[in-house]
């Protein structure tokens, strides 16, 4: 059984690759890519028992690459690696992910025995997340806090400064239906409203965006993403 480590950092590839030839001898040879699409095409060719993805890479992201790598590899086991514990990058894994899939969330602060157990839960075909995103998870688990598909798309819609009109114009709504998918928005990040008794200080688009930004249910790559398609497309 082999192991496939993509990053485009040679530092954590190193850091990576260290650990594992200490501690799963037996999983050889050890193969390394340094962007998301070398990534697939090594993954495809080698079939690793266990993939570290780095969610930031060029030419593809980690998540995107491990959807693919998933589509033609379901029983093989991922490790996310991330810098980041944005909301964002775990509803994008949560969609990917197989009902029945092993993976692991590590984020490159965690410790080397932090490093080997998320190895070690995905070879024995559990699930390991880190426990600097475990917040995160249960708000994604949340009712009252987590978003639904529509309710983030409409976040995503006032995000990249779309009006009412042309949000529904392009999702084939009515402007009424946009508006009902703004309110339930603005109630999940407890934006006030205008019906709250009280005068509000600031514009409910703009809080919205910048309380999801701060709570990293977006960033700049999820947003160019989106564009491509919402408003790009014809």
């Amino acid at each position: 059984m082999s192991i496939l480590i993509a990053d485009d950092e040679q530092r954590d590839r190193a850091w990576i690759r260290d650990l594992l030839t200490k501690n799963f001898p037996d999983l050889v040879p050890i193969h390394e890519a340094s962007n998301g699409q070398d990534a697939i095409d090594q993954a495809l060719k080698q079939k690793p028992r266990l993939i570290f993805l780095d969610i930031k890479m060029p030419n593809l992201s980690g998540i995107k690459a491990a959807e693919q790598i998933l589509a033609k590899l379901p029983e093989a086991g991922v490790i996310m690696l991330s810098n980041f514990a944005d909301e964002v990058y775990v509803r994008q894994l949560w969609k990917i992910v197989p009902p029945n899939g092993v993976f692991a969330y590590v984020l490159k602060n965690a410790s080397d025995e932090q490093v080997i157990e998320a190895a070690t839960q995905v070879l024995s075909g559990d699930c390991w997340i880190h426990p600097g995103i475990a917040r995160v998870i249960q708000r994604t688990q949340n009712r009252t806090t987590n978003l639904t598909n529509a309710e983030y798309e409409a976040l995503i819609c006032i995000a990249l400064g779309m009006t009412d009109h042309a949000i529904a114009k392009r999702l084939y709504l009515t402007e009424k239906a946009i508006q009902s998918r703004l309110k339930a928005l603005y109630g999940k990040l407890n934006i006030p409203g205008r019906t709250d008794g009280q005068e509000s200080e600031f514009n409910q688009r703009c809080r919205a965006v910048y309380t999801a930004t701060k709570r990293g249910l977006i960033n700049l790559a999820e947003l160019e993403d989106w564009e491509t398609k919402l408003v790009q497309t014809p």
